[in-house]
C-alpha cells in the first residue's frame, strides 16, 4: 500500500506541491530560512524515497562520490542563491522592464518565469551536447555512474553558470523582480532532485509533458548517442518541439554501467579533478 502510494503520489506532491509551497512562502515575503528549510526537507525526503522504491536499489550505495557530489551541491546551490542577491545591482540590465507582467498574481510571474527558463536552459543543455567547448564542462555532469537526488546539481561551474546564463538573461532583460527569481531558483533545486531521483515514481501520460526522471534517464545512457534526447529541465515542450524527445516503457538504464560517459579513458571521480578536466 505504502509503495503503491509513494509510486504514485511523489511526482505531483514534488512537483505541484513542494514547488507551490516554495512559490507561495516567497511570494508572501516570508523569511529566507522558511523556504530554505522547505527545501532540505525535500531533500531529505526524497532520500528516504529513494530508499523505499529504489529504481535501482544498488545506485543508493555511495560509488565513492557521496562527498564529491556534496561538494558540486552545496557550491552550485550557493551560486544561484548568489545570483539572486546581485539582482538589484544587474537592474540596468531590464532593458524591456516595462514588458514584465508585474499586475500578475505571483504564482503566475513564477510559472512565466520556469517556461521562460526552462526555454533558455533547454537550449544551452542542447549546444553543450553539439559544441565540443562546451560538453567538456557539461562531461562532468554525465560522468555520474548511477542516478540519484544530488546528481542535478553535479555541473561543473563554469557550465552551470552557462546554462543559469541561458535561463536567466531573458528574465533579466524583462525586469524580473527579484522576489519571483528567488522562486525560480528554488523551484530549479526541486526539479532536478526530482528529475534525477532514484525513485520508480510513475506519472502516467505527464511524463509526456513534465521533464522527470521517467524521460531523463534516458538521457543519461551511457550507449553513445543515446543521451542526445530529452534535454528539458521543466517540460518536455521544446524537446517535442526539436524532435529530440524520447520515450520507450521498459528500456531505461537501469543496470550497473548504463549511465555515465561511454569509451576512452576513466573520467576523474575527485571533485578538484573535474574541476580541473575540462581545461586538459
Amino acid at each position: 500500500m505504502l509503495k503503491r502510494f509513494l509510486q504514485y503520489g511523489t511526482f505531483p506532491l514534488f512537483a505541484f506541491g513542494i514547488n507551490a509551497l516554495l512559490i507561495g512562502l516567497v511570494g508572501a515575503g516570508s523569511p529566507y530560512w522558511q523556504p530554505l528549510l522547505v527545501l532540505l526537507a525535500a531533500i531529505g525526503l526524497m532520500f528516504g524515497i529513494e530508499r523505499l522504491i529504489p529504481w535501482q536499489p544498488r545506485w543508493n550505495i555511495p560509488h565513492g562520490d557521496a562527498r564529491r557530489d556534496l561538494l558540486h551541491a552545496a557550491l552550485n546551490t550557493a551560486f544561484n542563491h548568489l545570483g539572486v542577491l546581485l539582482l538589484p545591482l544587474l537592474a540596468g540590465l531590464g532593458l524591456f522592464r516595462g514588458l514584465w507582467p508585474r499586475d500578475w498574481p505571483f504564482w503566475a510571474q513564477a510559472l512565466l518565469a520556469i517556461l521562460v527558463a526552462d526555454l533558455g536552459i533547454s537550449a544551452v543543455h542542447h549546444l553543450s551536447h553539439k559544441w565540443n567547448l562546451l560538453w567538456r564542462f557539461h562531461a562532468v555532469h554525465h560522468s555520474a555512474r548511477r542516478l540519484y537526488g544530488f546528481n542535478g546539481l553535479m555541473k561543473h561551474p563554469l557550465h552551470q553558470l552557462a546554462e543559469t546564463l541561458g535561463g536567466v538573461l531573458p528574465l533579466l532583460l524583462l525586469g524580473i523582480p527579484p522576489a519571483v527569481a528567488l522562486a525560480l531558483v528554488f523551484c530549479v533545486a526541486v526539479q532536478l532532485l526530482l528529475q534525477h531521483a532514484n525513485a520508480d515514481y510513475r506519472s502516467g501520460p505527464l511524463k509526456f509533458l513534465f521533464a522527470n526522471a521517467e524521460v531523463h534517464r534516458f538521457h543519461h545512457s551511457s550507449r553513445a548517442g543515446e543521451g542526445d534526447v530529452n534535454f528539458g529541465l521543466f517540460t518536455t515542450l521544446w524537446d517535442h518541439l526539436a524532435g529530440t524527445f524520447h520515450y520507450r516503457a521498459g528500456t531505461a538504464p537501469r543496470a550497473a554501467g548504463e549511465v555515465g560517459l561511454s569509451g576512452g579513458e576513466p573520467y576523474p571521480d575527485g571533485y578538484a579533478a573535474q574541476l580541473l578536466r575540462p581545461f586538459r
